[in-house]
């Protein structure tokens, strides 16, 4: 088997970790130009070959235009394409063989099979990142044990310290595409996550575009030549404005020379300017941290210390700003490039409880070995990033709204219920999926529509319908639905979203009214000839009465109609179910002869179109019982065609000597016919009123 490791999948950089087994502490597994961290670009070549890391990277400065990055920040947009070649490729596409590289790189390094990870994603990714990044990892050929979020595994990699005090930390992630800050109580034992706020898109590439376009300005200014009319220039001077800001940790100025054509300029950065030119980046950061504080009723008095996180974190900038705000220097002993993987790495080998679950031999404890313990493994929980919430309506019903359902810091996992009251004249409620704080619907992220089936018919006609959310540990959405009468699970299925939800922004009063489902007709047709005395009679009876048990009292009549050698109304379509049930125990005994020369169709066509019955929206069915022959079966099936013309549904079901092809003559469709048993009597008559209830065009339901 092989090992489990910890992957940061960066936005600019990526690193991979593993557990060394000898020493229990987590470590980076370099890449093969023995460097901690690996440029997160791709380069495809004519020839099918696709570089990846510091060869694309090298590619990219070269001006190559089939080079990708940054491509993280598009992660779960379903807008994002890019064709290559004619190939389009997706965010994930792009992840996914990144991660297969990468996976591929670290197991030649260390002679190693990676079986299974844990990626980190950024604190603030909402439910589309973390599926995407879910599929990139497995399609990359990893088991992916979990996401974490990034900076939860920094503050796992700060345990590394070995500071045995509880402390209450912010932990500041400034990588190259994200901005994460996220507060935590750590102790010997477990972290606990208190909240989290962020942006996933932003990070030190905004810093890096705003010494680009400080550049080009200048230049243009300088020099009188536009170098961003030039796609491959500009694509140089990104990563020349990269480097910069690098070197800008370390100097005070530095003289960027930028050739272009026939011209070879300079321009001058200093420190001080580049502060100013971003200075509106950085105060974003710190709006998003005073939300977080205010969010979890926290002030900067009750932080023990800062974490920084993140390449983008080295900028003199950031250093400053947290001084001023904390009072107090960044906490040391983390490596802000490699805390991520290295807190990864921890996760991937611990259990639940912060338990060990690594052995000697690299399986999983239980099997042969001493479990190793690992330096820095502890409880972790974590809380939910975003708010999740559906779409309902307001009290006075004069808006539709954000009902919150989890709230947005809530400890994960973590699952909420939601009651609905309702009418089980319908099968299926639909539940739209929000994530996000505002009480605009459309304000927010629709993430799914859901469509709850199956929902069985109760008396009365409302039903509580339980509704519930669930966030994983992964931040990932699950839902699911019980009717509690029934205390049944319901089917929850996944829908497109409707493109036009603008018909969130009305008044719900104003919306059509919902159509009542039509009344139904119901004619019990049952053959009393001289065949069905005894047993057969019996059965029937009780089958009939299950079967007028089983339909809806507020929208269904149903009558009862004899047959044998003559025919007889002995109750007309009622709502008064428990009459209906008194005339089957009585079928029997209604003269209408033994034998078998008449058909119930005509009689049954004329109650059924006449009076009121003509509406419209009301649905008519004839159902015939019979046990054997019929004297003049083409007369019979002559009547049955007659309410089919009129539209009066025909449903024949036979057992004994019944003739199937008879049956399907007469039923106004061949699903509409079956030949059954005796002792199976009951459940083909529930599936008849199932069909009936739910507007089916079949008996095939069970």
């Amino acid at each position: 088997m092989g090992i489990r490791a910890g992957i940061d999948l960066g936005t600019t950089f990526s690193v991979v970790a593993m557990i060394d087994e000898a020493t229990g502490k987590p470590v980076v597994i370099k890449n093969s130009y023995d460097k901690a961290i690996t440029p997160s670009v791709l380069c495809f070549k004519s020839d099918g070959t696709i570089l990846y890391g510091e060869d694309a990277k090298d590619m990219q400065l070269a001006g190559e235009d089939n080079t990708v990055s940054f491509f993280k920040r598009s992660m779960g947009k379903d807008s994002f394409s890019i064709s290559i070649y004619g190939k389009n490729y997706t965010a994930t596409d792009f992840s996914a063989i990144f991660l297969e590289k990468l996976k591929a790189e670290a197991e030649q390094q260390i002679h190693q099979k990676i079986d299974a990870a844990v990626i980190t994603v950024p604190a603030y990714f909402a439910e589309k990142e973390r599926q995407a990044t879910i599929e990139a990892g497995k399609r990359a050929g990893l088991t992916v044990l979990e996401i974490i979020n990034e900076p939860t595994a920094a503050a796992l990699a700060y345990g590394l310290t070995g500071n045995a005090e509880e402390q209450t930390v912010l932990i500041y992630d400034l990588g190259g595409g994200t901005f994460d800050v996220t507060v935590a109580r750590i102790n010997k034992e477990e972290i606990n996550i208190l909240g989290s706020d962020g942006n996933h898109e932003l990070g030190g590439k905004d810093w890096d575009d705003s010494i680009a376009r400080h550049l080009a300005a200048e230049f243009k200014e300088k020099y009188g030549a536009d170098i961003t009319e030039d796609a491959s220039m500009i694509a140089s001077l990104l990563v020349t404005a990269e480097n910069v800001k690098k070197q800008l940790t370390l100097r005070d100025s530095i003289n960027v020379p930028i050739n272009y054509k026939n011209i070879k300029g300079n321009i001058e950065i200093t420190g001080e300017l580049f502060e100013g030119i971003s200075e509106f980046l950085l105060g974003t950061t710190r709006d998003i941290t005073e939300r977080l504080l205010s969010d979890i009723k926290f002030s900067w008095k009750n932080i023990d210390g800062v974490i920084l996180v993140g390449g983008s974190t080295r900028m003199r900038m950031i250093g400053k700003y947290i001084k001023e705000m904390s009072g107090k220097e960044p906490l040391s002993g983390v490596n802000v490039d490699e805390a991520v993987a290295l807190g990864a790495a921890i996760k991937a080998n611990i259990g639940g409880k912060g338990q060990s679950t690594l052995t000697l031999s690299g399986t999983s404890a239980g099997n042969t070995g001493p479990v190793v313990a690992i330096k820095g493994a502890k409880k972790v929980r974590d809380v939910s990033a975003h708010t999740l919430g559906m779409i309902a309506e307001s009290v006075d019903r004069e808006r539709y709204i954000n009902e919150s359902i989890i709230r947005k810091n809530t400890p994960i996992p973590a699952s909420k219920t939601k009651i609905f009251n309702f009418n089980t004249r319908s099968s299926e409620l639909e539940v739209y999926v929000l994530q996000g704080d505002e009480s605009r619907p459309l304000d927010n992220n629709i993430l799914y529509k859901y469509t709850v089936s199956n929902i069985e018919r109760t008396d009365p006609a409302v039903s509580e319908i339980e509704v519930s959310y669930h966030y994983t540990v992964n931040g990932v959405i699950e839902v699911s639905a019980v009717q509690k009468a029934t205390g049944r699970s319901l089917p929850v299925r996944a829908e497109p979203i409707p493109q036009d939800m603008i018909w969130t922004d009305g008044c719900p009063r104003d919306q059509a009214p919902v159509q009542e489902p039509p009344s139904v007709e119901v004619l019990l047709c049952v053959d009393v000839s001289g065949s069905m005395n005894g047993p057969p009679i019996k059965e029937a009876q009780k089958a009939m009465k299950k079967f007028i048990d089983e339909m809806d009292r507020e929208y269904t009549k149903i009558g009862i109609i004899p047959f044998a050698d003559q025919e007889n109304c002995i109750v007309k379509p009622t709502k008064d179910f428990n009459e209906a049930k008194r005339a089957v125990d009585g079928i029997w005994n209604v003269s209408v002869g033994r034998g078998n020369d008449t058909e119930p169709f005509t009689l049954a066509r004329s109650i059924l179109k006449g009076g009121l019955l003509k509406k419209e929206s009301q649905i008519r069915y004839i159902v015939v019982l019979t046990d054997g022959m019929w004297s003049y079966q083409d007369r019979a099936v002559k009547a049955a065609k007659n309410c089919h013309r009129d539209g009066i549904e025909v449903m024949a079901l036979g057992f004994g000597g019944a003739d199937y092809n008879f049956l399907k003559k007469i039923a106004s469709v061949d699903a509409f016919a079956e030949l059954t048993n005796l002792s199976d009597l009951g459940g083909s008559f529930s599936k008849i009123a199932q069909a009936i209830n739910t507007g089916s065009t079949g008996l095939s339901a069970s």
